[in-house]
C-alpha cells in the first residue's frame, strides 16, 4: 500500500480505500462504503504535495460523504417559515 492509499484510508476509516494513478501526476481515490456505495474522487498533483491543498480536498470529500448519508439538514428547514415585512422609517 502506496503513502497516499495509506493516508486516506486513515482519514476515512470506514471506507474501503483504493487509488489509482492517473497519467498527469494525481491520483483517482475511490471510496467504497460498507453498503457498496461508491464515491469517486480525482484529486490532482498539486492537491497531492501540498498540505494545505490536501486538507481543503479531503474537508471537501468528507462534506460530499456526509451530503450522500444525509446528514446535512435541508435548506428549507435551515430558512424561517415566517416571513416578516422590513420595518420602515419616516
Amino acid at each position: 500500500m502506496d503513502l497516499i492509499q495509506q493516508k486516506f484510508t486513515s482519514v476515512f476509516p470506514g471506507y474501503q480505500v483504493s487509488t489509482q494513478p492517473r497519467p498527469d501526476g494525481g491520483v483517482l481515490l475511490t471510496l467504497r462504503a460498507a453498503d457498496n456505495k461508491v464515491s469517486r474522487r480525482v484529486l490532482s498533483y498539486a492537491q497531492l504535495h501540498s498540505a494545505e491543498q490536501l486538507s481543503w480536498a479531503i474537508s471537501a470529500i468528507r462534506r460530499d460523504l456526509a451530503e450522500q448519508a444525509s446528514e446535512l439538514p435541508v435548506i428549507s428547514m435551515l430558512q424561517s417559515q415566517q416571513r416578516f415585512a422590513l420595518p420602515t422609517y419616516r
